[in-house]
């Protein structure tokens, strides 16, 4: 089987023809929509939030062989949304593909989020233990 490879395009204007192959059969094509969705979503993450349940359903796939990339893409939308949430959950299920090196504005927030959440959990363990 051949690699499916996509050329970049000059100007993003839109994502539809990407996200149509979401609904291939061939898992290649779909891991290819997936890396250059990935590649968009800052420019087209209000076309691509109309299929997140598609873009998740991959990511709960465990026989996908994309899940991670179906789960940074679907984090970053989540980012967009500002569903900060969702977006830790699975920025966290991207793997080694949510790359802390990346010093971005989505990778600072959802750090801060990872953080913020930690904080929490420790405060109510906290609590819990010292109610024994």
């Amino acid at each position: 089987m051949a690699a499916v490879a996509l050329a970049p395009p000059a100007a993003v204007t839109s994502a539809a023809g990407v996200l149509s192959l979401l609904e291939e059969q061939e898992n290649q094509l779909r891991i290819a929509a997936l890396d250059r969705l990935n590649e968009v979503v800052d420019q087209c993450w209000h076309e691509i939030a109309d299929y997140l349940n598609d873009i998740e359903t991959l990511y709960e796939d465990a026989s996908f062989p994309g899940r991670e990339m179906a789960a940074l893409v679907a984090s970053k939308v989540f980012y967009h949304l500002e569903e900060y949430d969702d977006a830790l959950r699975l920025a966290l299920g991207a793997g080694r593909l949510f790359d802390l090196s990346h010093r971005t504005e989505y990778v600072e927030k959802i750090v801060a989020e990872a953080i913020d959440e930690y904080v929490k959990l420790r405060g109510e363990n906290f609590e819990l233990e010292m109610k024994k």
